[in-house]
């Protein structure tokens, strides 16, 4: 019956990256149940390779992919659920497996117990995220999602003997599911008015004139970006992450900050230019004001926290105050830096929670006082840990400084200049407060906690100097992945 089941849900053609991780899901989850005891590392060993795997089909599918695919569940286009594979979904879907990858080699040393519940959960997630991206239609979209989030609960509250995990979790989960809420009354309004739910059809039907200024169309334009920006940790709606931060393993913090709250972003960057294009929507100025808002709460927050972990937290809210203005900018430069960010953000922001991560699994503590000077005792980790601040710092040479300095020029480009230098004080900003973690960890004398402190073993250090290289390669030379999202930027805006 289960060989059945798992066939019928394999014949069904997602693409081949998808395909990969829905079946590495299914299998994972099957072993787990067999893999009891010392025969956990079978399930670890088996989702790594499953990651790999699906990673480097998707580099391939992204050199091989000639143009937009569309895959439809059935004959009636109107109403069949599709697949959509374009050059954007595959780059994000890569992002997400890649991130993936990382946090699944270094939760072999984190991750002490329960393992072959964790790795079935996290490989679960990358699906539902990589299912969002890859989807066509909302109807389609909302199952990935729901699949992602239910995941993304579970695993923030996984160490769920502790009270704060599971405070957390139910705040996620509550925020969350008001943001779904919102997603789903923004569609059924666009049915309502359309009668279908298909990205590329809405996009056919909402450029009649008279649906332009319609106070129902802009109505859901509203609910839509609210429901997304819930996810995204856009302010008002970012309290959520900030908590589960903390209380998840650090590995997921990763995948949190990194990916999980980037589906939000992806589907403000599909929707707003494929349905709502700008030349016939306005609702760039209001995206853009809530960006402003976004990066200035993240970055002053940022700079009152003394946990490490929530310093991490509202530093993404800030970076996806960035990656939004990009969007709010419209223009193909704009894009290409919000485009860019995505990647780099992800990145270091990995790079950032799991070295965090290997500190904390050291000595126990987030306290930033207690952690002073540990980067004697832990001089690679901290090293990459470093690497990884002075990068979302703006320091020249790494990665974000290319897509920050992108981002600031396209504003300047479209005359948006206050809001421009708003970006450049934000930036500054948040170098301050990257500096002064640095120099905590490594410039001021040790305490008696982190005199104790030993380097972390090579599985955790492995993904930490992966990140580390990436974020100096594209730091050098970004020519590559510039070409890269000005080219998907330009297929955004001429769609």
């Amino acid at each position: 019956m289960i060989i059945m089941i798992l066939s019928s849900i394999l014949s069904v053609n997602f693409s081949e990256t998808l395909n990969s991780l829905i079946f590495f899901t299914l299998t994972s989850a099957m072993l787990a149940v067999f893999a009891k005891g010392k025969r956990e590392k079978i399930v670890e060993i088996y989702v790594i390779a499953g990651f790999l795997v699906t990673f480097l089909l998707s580099i391939n599918q992204f050199i091989l992919n000639s143009g937009p695919v569309k895959i439809y569940a059935s004959q009636y286009q109107l109403v069949s659920s599709q697949i959509f594979v374009d050059d954007l979904s595959i780059y994000v879907a890569s992002i997400f497996v890649f991130i993936g990858l990382m946090a699944s080699v270094f939760s072999t040393e984190y991750i002490e117990e329960r393992k072959r519940e964790y790795y079935p959960l996290l490989v679960a997630m990358v699906t539902g995220m990589v299912g969002v991206v890859f989807s066509g239609d909302f109807v389609t979209l909302f199952i990935f999602w729901e699949m992602m989030s239910l995941t993304a609960y579970v695993l923030v509250a996984f160490f769920y003997r502790r009270w704060e995990a599971v405070e957390a979790s139910f705040k996620y989960l509550i925020m969350s599911t008001a943001g779904t809420a919102s997603i789903l009354f923004g569609m059924s309004l666009l049915y309502g008015m359309v009668g279908t739910l298909t990205f590329t059809s809405l996009s056919e039907a909402l450029k009649i004139s008279g649906l332009q200024n319609n106070a129902w169309t802009y109505l859901s334009i509203a609910l839509l970006i609210t429901g997304f920006g819930v996810n995204a940790a856009m302010a008002p709606f970012h309290s959520w992450l900030p908590d589960a931060h903390p209380a998840a393993p650090s590995p997921i913090s990763a995948m949190l900050s990194g990916v999980v709250i980037k589906t939000g972003v992806y589907a403000m960057y599909r929707v707003l230019t494929l349905i709502f294009p700008s030349t016939l929507y306005n609702w760039q100025i209001g995206l853009i004001l809530f960006s402003i808002v976004t990066m200035i709460v993240g970055n002053t927050l940022a700079m009152l926290q003394n946990d490490i972990k929530r310093l991490l937290a509202f530093s993404s809210i800030a970076h996806i105050g960035y990656i939004v203005f990009a969007l709010g900018i419209g223009t193909i430069a704009g894009l290409a830096g919000g485009l860019l960010h995505i990647l780099n953000h992800a990145s270091m922001k990995a790079l950032l929670f799991l070295s965090a991560g290997a500190l904390i699994h050291t000595v126990k503590t987030r306290d930033l006082d207690t952690l002073s000077g540990i980067g004697r005792r832990m001089p690679i980790t901290v090293t990459c840990f470093s690497i990884g601040a002075f990068s979302l710092a703006g320091i020249p040479g790494l990665n974000s400084f290319v897509s920050e300095f992108q981002i600031i020029t396209a504003a300047i480009d479209a005359k948006l200049y206050l809001y421009a230098a708003i970006m450049i004080l934000n930036v500054l900003l948040g170098a301050a407060y990257y500096l002064r973690v640095v120099q905590i960890l490594f410039v001021r004398p040790p305490t008696d906690v982190s005199e104790k402190a030993v380097e972390a073993p090579p599985m955790m250090l492995a993904p930490l100097i992966m990140l580390s290289i990436l974020a100096v390669m594209i730091g050098v030379y970004p020519a590559p992945f510039m070409d890269i999202v000005k080219k998907i930027a330009e297929q955004l805006l001429t769609a």
